[in-house]
Order: structure tokens, then sequence, then C-alpha cells
């Protein structure tokens, strides 16, 4: 039946309504036509004109863009014999645009048609002769009525093509026609009967003798009829061809006969797994001389037994015997080494020593259980036969390496000399002036705590510092040797000149405000700061400067100050006591060293300070000369010391003490900064970032020192059951023989295999790598993919890195569960490789997955895994459905009639024709249950 979304029309014309003759079913098309054309000019006439009409005898070759699609595609080898071959067109008219007549009951014959002629003697396709196109020459001993088709029913097998959603009325076709090119075509099909495994040639070619004639070069002057006519004992004939192409059928067979001969069939017990005779393993078992063990492979039956041993009482006596032999060459001195079997995976487990008391370890069932041995042995065999391969591939992998080892070297040369410079030069120096020397360093310092205290970025916003703090200016300002520093004198040492804390705010309060001239209350001047009382405490009036000059008094109102600082929270009000007390113009001074110190010969002027910017100051003092005056200490009067012991228990009474780990606002740690800094700028550090900026990968926990050593793990994306079934199809799955053909069988992985395989794959190949002195660390995981997940690019590798198994067990689920795996014996996917396969469970709500891995095995064995659950498996169903694609024709296997060269007409039009060669994508469903039967004996 034909799609909803496809219409089939017999005939398609595009432009104006034309009155020409009727194609009759007894005659034959003229090859030339005239119509008469009427004009009419500025609404005068109509005039008429006599026209000939371009017919077929008018043709000399066909575009090569005309031609869309061929099935079978050209060069072809496996078309299925029971198809019609077939050639569209982009013009959904081209077959009738130059047939000189009109439809009759729904049939016209096209100009055109497609033959397909068998390749053999007598049958040639000659080049250019007299014309430009290819010449078809069919003569003795080929006989053309069997290799050409009857022309008087060439319009069944043409017909156009129309792509809709609904159903259309003839009006809305023809609009749909011409507005939409994208949804329509034409379409040739050959109704030539094939025969399985032959060579043929389709061609394209005039369906007129005017276009034969045309076509070879020749007049074709008043030539009439078709190209040939069909006959016993018919002459050699010569066709101009206007496209071609060569394929060929294969065996029997199409898609859905195939997947209709698919059995699904249960196994028997024990297949997937072969007997391994122990009785002469050398170990010297007693009670051995019938032990067998079951070795599985990588796929496993759904059922699969788990007990293995013929004696379950001879797995413990063989691990105890393998683990002494295993475990001897740890008993002799190094001077006398013993020469024992491989203890496989012995990189990835420390110590190497197997341990008897954890028998459930990996890295003891490994080397334990002999099945486990013979899974590694073969992995250790691969890397043994393709050893040049693998290390070749290695070295391509690490064609920088030796660049990277010359930057690897350089960057540790540079570290030594930098933590050399850092400990000498930096870390000394007082916590002031290293936070001078690293100030352009500051941007990259706020960053996360280094030393696990609070970060230099959180001290130094507490610290309300702004931000030409470490500026150069205040650094050439006060450095040193400079003369501002020099003006100190011996009195305050450089090294401890507290510029930064005065920067403070709590410092520049009660350095910088100007009081008015009468009493400043905190009422009166905490607006002007912008001060609170929660920004009042017991520590800020106990820790205020001395106040020899204290009185308490009236409080008049204050004149305007200067502008108020930014505001802070919970710090020291350093500009003298607050809370009803008096701060006098003239005392208020921080209780800091100055920066600024006195002339020998100038009167005592403290709101005077030396400015190292005038010129008019003269040159300071040299630090080194003693101060002729000395100044006395300050001390709070008695009225001052009074009012700050009366303050501070008035305030400890009504607000909460301040939390012990944390300085007041605007206050600054100069130590802990400094520490900070010094550890965020430690070469180990800098370095190390700077060298992991250079790598693709992070280096690798517990890295000898910020710059590791380097060392490339070369990896092999190659999936590693190819390898494996190099080596024998039967380590894949044991008992493969024995499956019959056309057979669905329902299998497993076996993760336990895989690993085990993957285990001694990688230690043979690190073991290869060291002695071919290749740098790379024996903990790598070189292989980590053992199934082809082509089809699931996102899929993740199948182990996990060997270095992280710990003591899990082997087989153990890490990445994923082991899988549903579909094993199917048929020519079926090697014939149809795009065949769609997948797992579907119905709903509510349905589900359907597609393969995580697929792999094949000579001469017609195809697998796929699915991420399918096993305990849930019987809910499943495998469905393998041929791809959908564009419209093919043909006949179900075995029913193409049969004593005939080309298949009879049996319809009235050529789209009811088309209709009913139609074939539709087909499709199987085989439940799992199926596949789980038991076999019947």
């Amino acid at each position: 039946m034909t799609e909803p979304n496809l219409v089939f029309l017999p005939w398609a014309r595009r432009g104006g309504p034309l009155d020409l003759p009727p194609d009759v079913r007894d005659g034959h098309p003229a090859s030339q036509a005239s119509a008469t054309a009427e004009v009419k000019v500025n609404g005068a006439g109509p005039a008429t004109v006599q026209v000939r009409l371009l017919g077929p005898g008018d043709v000399t070759g066909l575009p090569a863009q005309q031609v869309i699609r061929t099935d079978p595609a050209p060069g072809s080898r496996t078309f299925e014999a029971n198809y019609l071959p077939l050639v569209e067109l982009d013009e959904p008219a081209l077959p009738w645009l130059f047939t000189p007549a009109s439809a009759s009951a729904g049939r016209l014959r096209p100009w055109l048609c497609l033959v397909v002629v068998r390749e053999q003697p007598g049958v040639q396709l000659a080049p250019p002769a007299r014309g430009s196109l290819p010449v078809l020459r069919i003569g003795i001993p080929a006989r053309p009525e069997e290799e050409l088709p009857d022309l008087d029913d060439s319009w069944a097998w043409a017909h156009a093509q129309l792509a809709t959603e609904v159903a259309m009325t003839d009006a809305a076709l023809a609009d749909a026609l011409a507005a939409d090119p994208g949804r329509s075509l034409s379409r040739l099909v050959s109704g030539r009967l094939l025969a399985e495994q032959t060579e043929y040639l389709a061609c394209v070619v005039p369906t007129f003798e005017a276009g034969r004639l045309a076509g070879l070069g020749d007049d074709p002057g008043a030539a009439e009829g078709p190209a040939w006519r069909r006959a016993p004992g018919m002459p050699p004939v010569e066709l101009p061809v206007l496209h071609h192409w060569r394929f060929a059928t294969g065996p029997a067979g199409d898609f859905q006969s195939l997947a209709m001969a698919i059995r699904g069939r249960p196994v028997a017990d024990g297949f997937g797994t072969r007997a391994v005779d122990l009785s002469t393993s050398g170990l010297g078992i007693a009670g051995a001389e019938d032990a067998q063990v079951r070795l599985a492979g990588a796929l496993l039956a759904l059922d699969a037994p788990v007990q293995r041993w013929s004696d379950p009482a001879m797995a413990g006596r063989f691990a105890a015997a393998l683990t002494d032999v295993l475990n001897a060459p740890d008993q002799v001195p190094a001077s006398n080494p013993l020469l024992a079997p491989p203890r496989y995976g012995s990189t990835y487990a420390a110590p190497a020593a197997l341990d008897p008391a954890s028998p459930g370890r990996w890295y003891e069932q490994l080397n334990t259980d002999p099945a486990n041995r013979v899974a590694a042995a073969l992995g250790t065999l691969v890397v043994q036969q393709q050893q040049e391969t693998l290390v070749a591939a290695a070295w391509d992998q690490a064609a920088d390496l030796h660049a990277a080892a010359r930057v690897f070297g350089l960057a540790a040369l540079g570290l030594a000399v930098a933590d050399s410079l850092h400990r000498r030069h930096v870390a000394p120096l007082p916590p002031e002036s290293g936070l001078f020397v690293l100030a352009p360093l500051r941007a990259r310092l706020l960053r996360a705590s280094a030393t696990g205290s609070t970060s230099f970025a959180q001290q130094w916003a507490e610290a309300r510092l702004p931000d030409q703090a470490l500026s150069p200016v205040v650094r050439r300002v006060t450095r040193p040797r400079g003369p501002a520093v020099r003006r100190v004198g011996p009195a305050a040492p450089v090294t401890g000149r507290g510029v930064l804390g005065r920067m403070t705010p709590t410092e520049m309060i009660g350095r910088d405000l100007t009081p008015a001239a009468g009493p400043l209350t905190f009422e009166a001047g905490g607006g002007a700061l912008n001060l609170s009382w929660a920004q009042v405490s017991r520590d800020a009036v106990e820790g205020a400067p001395p106040r020899p000059g204290f009185e308490i008094g009236p409080s008049p109102t204050p004149a305007p100050g200067p502008d108020p600082l930014p505001p802070f929270g919970g710090g020291v009000v350093g500009g003298g006591v607050v809370g009803g007390g008096v701060l006098h113009g003239g005392l208020v001074r921080g209780a800091g060293p100055s920066l600024a110190r006195r002339r020998p010969t100038d009167p005592f002027d403290p709101t005077d300070p030396f400015d190292p910017t005038d010129p008019t100051e003269p040159d300071p003092v040299d630090p080194t000369e003693p101060d002729p005056h000395p100044h006395p200490p300050r001390r709070d009067n008695q009225l001052a010391a009074t009012f700050r012991t009366a303050a501070a228990r008035h305030l400890s009474a009504f607000l909460a003490p301040a939390p012990p780990d944390r300085g007041p606002l605007g206050t600054l740690a100069v130590e802990a900064m400094f520490a900070e800094a010094l550890e965020l700028t430690t070469p180990a550090r800098t370095f190390s970032a700077r060298v992991s900026g250079l790598l693709e990968a992070p280096a690798p926990p517990g890295a000898a020192g910020p710059v590791p050593p380097v060392r490339f793990a070369p990896r092999f994306d190659a999936p590693m059951s190819r390898s494996l079934v190099e080596l024998g199809q039967h380590w894949l799955l044991p008992g493969l023989d024995g499956v019959p053909a056309n057979t669905a069988l329902g299998l497993r992985t076996n993760g336990e295999f895989v690993e085990a395989f993957l285990a001694g794959l990688n230690h043979e190949l690190g073991r290869e790598l060291l002695w071919r002195e290749f740098p790379t660390p024996m903990t790598a995981t070189f292989f980590d993919r053992f199934w082809d997940a082509a089809v699931a690019p996102d899929a993740p590798p199948d182990i996990t890195p060997l270095d992280s198994w710990g003591g899990r067990a082997l087989g153990a689920p890490t990445v994923a569960e082991d899988r549903f795996v579909l094993l199917l014996r048929s020519e079926l996917i090697r014939r149809f490789p795009d065949a769609l396969v997948s797992a579907v469970r119905p709903g509510p709500p349905a589900e359907q997955l597609l393969p995580v891995f697929r792999g094949a095995m000579e001469p017609d064995i195809t697998f796929f895994g699915f991420a399918v659950p096993l305990a849930d498996a019987d809910d499943w169903s495998i469905v393998i459905a041929e791809q959908p694609g564009a419209p093919r024709f043909g006949f179900e296997v075995g029913e193409a009639p049969v004593g005939v060269s080309h298949a009879p007409v049996t319809e009235a039009t050529s789209a009811s024709q088309a209709a009913r060669l139609r074939q539709l994508p087909a499709r199987i469903t085989i439940p799992v249950t199926v596949l789980l039967r038991r076999p019947t004996p």
C-alpha cells in the first residue's frame, strides 16, 4: 500500500493546456506535433500562429543533475534479485515532457525508459560514434527480445511522486507540483526480473525512433514509431544512452526474508564455557587428578552456572598453592633471584606479595584462580604479538616528549633559584617591609587561604586600607633609606615604623580629626565621622591614646569638621576617649610613632610634621644623631583615668563582647597578613601552578615536588575485543561453532573475564615499555576499552584506572554492570549493515535502547550490547528493522513471475502498478523470553 504521505501520479505535465492527439493503446504517437497559439496585443486580437512543439527527435542529451538517485547505487554488488532497478529524476514532468501526445485512460507513454541488460557476450556499451552519447549495442549471441522490454507497456514503468501530508484534489496536486519542487520527482522503473549473483548494465534510452536516431547523431527526418519492436528473432539493436550505471545482484533473499528466517533459540547448559584440565598443573595438589575448571569467555549465557569447579574444594587448594609459588621470589635474597610465574597487576597493588588473608581482593582473585590467569595470559599474548606496533604507536604519541623534558628541566632549575631567593631575601624581611616588597603581586594574592587561617583578601578588606596603601608612591616615600624615614631617627627603627598601621581608619581618626573649639562629644561628632554607638566598645575606650588634658564640660555644638572617613565597623576609635569626654584641640594625636620629627632648632609644634615635598624644608637630621630634646611620655590625667575606668565598666555592662577570634575592623594584623602573602608566593606553589598549566591532564596525586618528572602514559582507544578475536573466536565465546545459521541468542558480558584480560594486557605493556626505556609510570592504564563502542561515542570506558581498584573484587561492577548481548548468526547484518537493532520495552512509559557496543566475527556473526538490566531482561524485546529510506519496488521472495524476462503489467495505470510493487521497510520483534527458553531434549 502507498504510504499516506506519498502520492504516485501516472503522469505529470507543466504549462498551459494543449490540444494534442491522444495516446491510444493500438497505435503509437507521432514523433512530431504542432499547435495553434493565440496572441492578444493591448486587448486587440486574437492573432493565431502555428507552432511546432519540440519532440523526442530534438533531444540529444540528459543533464546529469536531473538524476538524483538510482537503486541500486552504482557499483553495488549485493542488490536483492527480487527487487526492481529504478532511476529518479528531479523534474516530475521530465519523462513526458517531449511526448507529442495526450493521456488516454490515465496512460501516457514516456519519451525515455530504463532498460537493464545482463552483462554477456553480445552486449556492449560503446563510446560515442556519430553523436555525443555512448551507444548500447545488443546482438548475437545475446538476444535483444530478452534484454529489452516491450515499449507498448512503457507507460506502466514511469510515474511521478508527490510528498504531501493530506489528501488533495487534482487541482491541489497540480498546484503542489508547481509550488514546491523539492516535494516532487519522477521515476523510471525497469520491469526486468533479475537473477542471483549476476552482473547487469542499466541504461536510460529513448523510446521513440526519432529520439533514437537523434541520439545516435543521425537525422531523424520523418521517422515515426517506437525505437524497437520486441519480437522473436529481433535484429541487433543500437540505442543511445542518456545515463547508465553497473551493478550486481547478491545471493537469494532480501531484508524481510532474511529477517523472517531468524529464530530465537535457547542455549544448552555449559554453552559459553570450556573445561580446562588441571590434573597436570605441576603444583603437587593431592586429589587433583580429575580436577577441572570451566573457563568462560568474554560472553556468557544469561543463565550460566555460578559453580565452575568440578570439585568446589579444589578452588581453595589451588589458590593456596599458587600463592606459595608466586610469593616464593620474596623469600630469597636479591643476590640470588628466583624466577617464578608472573604476578599479573603487581604494579597496581601494594605490596606486590599475594595476601592469603584477602581472597576477595581482585589482585588475589586474578592470580590465584587458574581461569583468570588464563584470561590475563591472553592479554600478555596480545602484547607479545603486537609489541612492535604498540611500542611504535606509544612513541608516536610521545612525539613532544623531548621538548617537554627540556621545558620541565628549565622549570626545575627556575624553581631552585626562585626558592633560594625567596628563602634568603623575602622570608627574613620584617612583616611590613615584606608586604611592600610583595605589593606588585597583590592582585594575585586575593585568593583562597594558603595557611589555613584568614585569607589575605579578607584581612585586607577588614583592615579598610586604601588601594593606594601599597602603591609605588607610598613605597618610595617610606623606603628605609629615604629622606622621610631618615628623619625618624633611632627612636623608630625602620623595621617597625608602622606605616600601614597608621593608614587604617582607627589611626587616621585620632590623627586627622580637627575638633571644634569647644568640647566634642560622641553625639556631636559621631554623625560627622559616620560612626554609631554600635562601634563603641570597652576595647575602644581602654585602647585610646593617653589624654593628659582631658576634662569634662558642657556639650556645645561643634564647628563643622573635615569630610567624614569611610564607615567601618567594630573598630577602635583612636581619636580619644569617647562617651561624654571632651577632646581639646591641639591634643588629638595618635599613639603610634610619628613619621615626622621636630628639628632641633625649631620650636615644638606637633601639628606641623615634616613635609618631604616642601622645598623650603631643610634637610633631615641624620637619624644616628641623638635627640637633644627628648619628650616625656604622655599619661592620662586624674580625670581621664577616672573616666576611662567608669566608661569601660559602663560599656562592658551594656555591650556584648566582640568575638575572640576576630580583630576589630579598621585595624591591621601585619604579621598574619605577611605570613599569608609569604605562603602564597612560595615558589613551590607558584611553579606548581605554572607547570600544571602546561599539562593537558593534572599531575598525578603525590607527584614528587611542584615540577613532576616528565612521564607520559600512552593511551590506546582501540577495542581490544578485536585482538582477542584474532587469537581465536572461541576465546570470546566458547562453543560458537555449534550455533546454527539464522539464530538469535541472548547472552551477557562477563566482566570478570574482561577485567582479567585487560589487567594482563596493561601489565605486559607496562613491562615492555619499561624494557624499551619508555618514560611512563608503571601504574598507568594504557587500555581501558574492550568492547567496540563506536555506535555510542559517549559511552564510558569498560574499566576504571587499575591503580584505583583497591580492595574491590574482580568483575565487581564499577563503570557498569554486565550488559545484555544479542548475538545473531545470519547473513542479514552482513548484507544490510545499516539495519536498525534496538531493545524495546512496552510501557507505560515505553522505552527504546540503542546498542552501546557491537562487534562481528566470521563468517556471519554479529553481536550487540545493550544497557538492559539483566534482572529485567525478560521484560524486553529485540527489534531488527530495515533502515527507512526512499521507496523501493519489487516482489516478495519466491513470488516473482517465472518463465519471463520482464514483469507483466497487471494494473490500469502506472501509479497503481507502483503502489502494488512498493516494498515497505520490514521489521521483526524477538521477545527476550524466547531467547531464555530451555532447549527441548
